[in-house]
């Protein structure tokens, strides 16, 4: 194409483009769908994709509030067997991008419905996580929408069951992993259904209701086969009957167990009279427990207003108490302001082991300290296995302690951050699969509420309300007996995956056969790919080795994705790349307006739950320090992701295409540095995309970015 025609491409993106390989025919970057030959379309399909009507968002939004319904609060789990339904109908006979923005739209009022409560940290950051979320029904819709085209038959409902699935297991791994608001969440309280936890973890409950849900839709699509209906039928009765059965296996006792709930307001007191007061607390719980013959108690998270470790701590007060009511305590403190911790200590005062938390919440506990490894703490009477808060959610932490020897697991958490009852409801639903996942009796101490304590079925054998202050008491009994899942983990949630896989592989292989020879997709796989593999031959090869440039130590990977961003630009001209004087100050203005704006977003969710945070100078001081992230991170980062891959991106499908790749392409290379830098990543990649679209800009977008992080310090690595 020529330079003048290509500048023409990126400075009007929303104007029709002509994508001209270098060594073929111009062709148009939309594709026209092709028409089928009379006779081939899969059964319930029309020949045109039919348009959306009114009726069909309806059905949506429909859906969308029925899957928020089922949720705490309200919590109508039965909702969930349907809710489904009116979105699937909705996307019938849809193309698969209408039924994507369907999904996305389903997606956006279903988890801002179920995460409401995240407005306690602002409106803009419940939107955000709403929005981002939105994309896994997205997905999975779209990925429907086509196996429902290629997979007609009558097994449909069992496909769709597994791509919902095995997009809700996906969404729930990684350092972004958030397995909250999972379908099968739904049914904490159907004991008899979440018994298959025990074999397929919680995703297999969620493949159930998911299963009933497309048997429906088939029916009233006119697409379903008895064989399929019997089979949903049959499974789900079988699963129910098992699940009975298992119901009726006493759950074994030895002694009593205690769980304490102070209803301290968020973290406890700074002052030393503020200190004391909760340490009274403390030990007229621990002790009112050893008078109901308690043998094990469990504090909620940070319940120590001291450290308990070194001068001044709490460890000499915690060991009196447990010798006096012969009981084993396992304590929980913010040690040094800075690690997550729970410690037991023997009826004996011996203090027996420690435990810091592993995965700490993403942005809400920056600054603090992770657990370098997990650790089932000792007692006399079990050896307990702890998931602090965040980690409850996780099946994977539950399982990981049982494999180390835990035969009782201990829950401690600190709801008091929210305002309302809807997030510690839905926290304290999970509790029942962990306990199910593992076989185990189950602990669960919440600062305010709702503590538990759960036998191995998820039965509730005692519960505190949110807001009270007391203690709760049940016989429970270590198990060592491992279930199913303890020893085979999540191979049902990789098992559908690879189903799913298998189902979309058709699509996306043929999809991949189209474009691989096109000069456009050929350069942007190769521009995208080649550096992310420096990357990350760079960070094995040197870790966090670095150059000194004057005062200034700037990282070898900078400096190696300067290089192959360069060796990989070579035949492009600097204008095709970004590099240009033209609408230099209406674009950095932009820019610094979109990263102001999201720093300000993040300060703001900091400051609402009492965070302090001081801007603090760059290594080097402010301008020098400035300078050097600007043409060291900035640069290397915009003009691989804002310049060589977006020109690529724009040539092969458009400037829409274009922003999504670069910032899902920037996120994926930020993934080593945690899920902060990831997010970071994404959102302003996202910002400055959307300018680059309009501006083909990189110096200005480098300033940005730069500044960027210098305002984001308190949260990123400045690199």
């Amino acid at each position: 194409m020529p330079v003048r025609e290509r500048e023409k491409v990126q400075e009007v993106p929303w104007a029709k483009r002509i994508a001209r390989d270098r060594r073929g025919p111009a062709r148009p970057l939309r594709r026209v769908p092709r028409a089928r030959v009379p006779g081939t379309e899969p059964p319930g399909f029309s020949r045109l994709d039919s348009p959306i009507r009114p009726i069909h968002i309806v059905a949506v939004l429909a859906s969308g509030a029925g899957f928020a319904l089922a949720f705490p609060l309200p919590d109508l789990g039965i909702l969930a067997w349907v809710t489904l339904v009116p979105l699937l109908l909705a996307v019938r006979h849809r193309s698969p991008r209408a039924a994507f923005w369907l999904g996305y739209l389903w997606g956006v009022v279903a988890y801002g419905g179920v995460l409401w409560w995240v407005t306690t940290f602002g409106v803009a950051v419940w939107a955000l996580a709403a929005a981002l979320l939105a994309a896994f029904p997205a997905l999975a819709v779209l990925a429907i929408a086509w196996v429902e085209r290629d997979h007609s038959g009558p097994w449909i409902s069992l496909w769709i069951a597994s791509v919902w699935t095995a997009v809700e297991f996906l969404r729930s791994q990684g350092p972004l992993g958030f397995p909250w608001a999972l379908l099968g969440e739904t049914q904490h309280r159907a004991l008899p259904i979440i018994q298959i936890a025990s074999l397929t973890g919680v995703y297999g409950v969620t493949f159930l209701v998911a299963l009933v849900n497309a048997t429906l839709y088939t029916l009233l699509a006119r697409r379903a086969s008895v064989i399929a209906v019997g089979a949903t039928g049959l499974a789900a009765a079988a699963i129910l009957v098992w699940g009975m059965n298992a119901l009726r296996a006493p759950s074994p006792t030895s002694w009593t167990a205690a769980a304490i709930q102070p209803n301290f307001t968020g973290r406890t007191g700074s002052s030393a009279q503020g200190a004391a007061d909760t340490l009274a607390v403390l030990k007229q719980l621990t002790q009112e427990a050893a008078g109901r013959g308690a043998r094990l108690v469990v504090w909620p998270e940070t319940a120590s207003p001291t450290d308990i470790l070194g001068r001044g701590g709490s460890l000499p007060a915690i060991q009196s108490w447990a010798r006096d009511g012969r009981l084993s305590v396992v304590a929980s403190s913010l040690e040094q302001g800075r690690t997550n911790s729970a410690f037991a200590v023997a009826p004996t005062g011996i203090l027996t082991g420690r435990y810091d938390k592993v995965r700490l919440v993403p942005f809400a506990e920056v600054g603090e300290e992770p657990g370098r490894a997990p650790t089932v703490l000792s007692t006399p009477q079990a050896r307990v296995g702890i998931a602090i808060c965040f980690e409850s959610i996780f099946p994977e932490i539950a399982r990981r302690s049982v494999g180390m020897g835990a035969n009782v697991l201990a829950v401690i958490t600190n709801d008091a951050w929210f305002d309302g009852r809807t997030a510690p409801a839905q926290h304290a639903a999970l509790a029942p699969f962990r306990a199910v996942e593992e076989g185990r009796y189950l602990i669960r101490a919440a600062n305010q509420g709702i503590s538990a304590i759960i036998d191995p079925r998820g039965r509730i054998l005692a519960e505190l309300p949110l807001g009270d202050r007391g203690i709760l008491t049940a016989r429970v009994a270590p198990v060592d007996a491992p279930t199913v899942y303890a020893r085979i983990g999540d191979a049902f949630g990789w098992g559908v995956t690879l189903l799913a896989v298998v189902l979309v592989a058709p699509r996306a292989l043929a999809f991949v056969a189209e474009e691989a020879g096109t000069a456009p997709f050929s350069r942007l796989i190769t521009d995208s790919v080649v550096p992310l593999l420096v990357l990350a031959a760079v960070a094995w090869a040197s870790g966090p080795g670095a150059v000194a440039v004057g005062s200034i130590a700037v990282p070898i990977q900078v400096l190696a994705l300067l290089g192959v961003t360069a060796v990989l630009s070579v035949r492009r001209t600097r204008r095709e790349l970004g590099f240009r004087i033209e609408n230099f100050v209406p674009a950095v203005i932009l820019a610094l307006a979109g990263i102001g704006a999201l720093t300000l977003v993040a300060r703001h969710a900091f400051a609402s739950h009492g965070a302090t945070l001081d801007l603090a100078p760059p290594r080097g001081g402010w301008w020098t320090g400035i300078a050097v992230q600007v043409c060291g991170a900035g640069l290397a980062l915009e003009w691989w992701l804002r310049g060589l891959v977006f020109s690529d991106a724009a040539s092969w499908r458009g400037w829409k295409v274009a922003v999504v790749w670069s910032a899902l392409l920037g996120t994926a290379a930020a993934s080593p540095s945690g899920a902060e830098a990831m997010m970071w990543a994404f959102s302003g990649g996202t910002v400055l995309g959307l300018i680059r679209a309009r501006w083909p800009q990189v110096p200005a977008l480098a300033v940005a970015h730069g500044i960027g992080n210098v305002l984001l310090g308190f949260l990123i690595s400045p690199w």
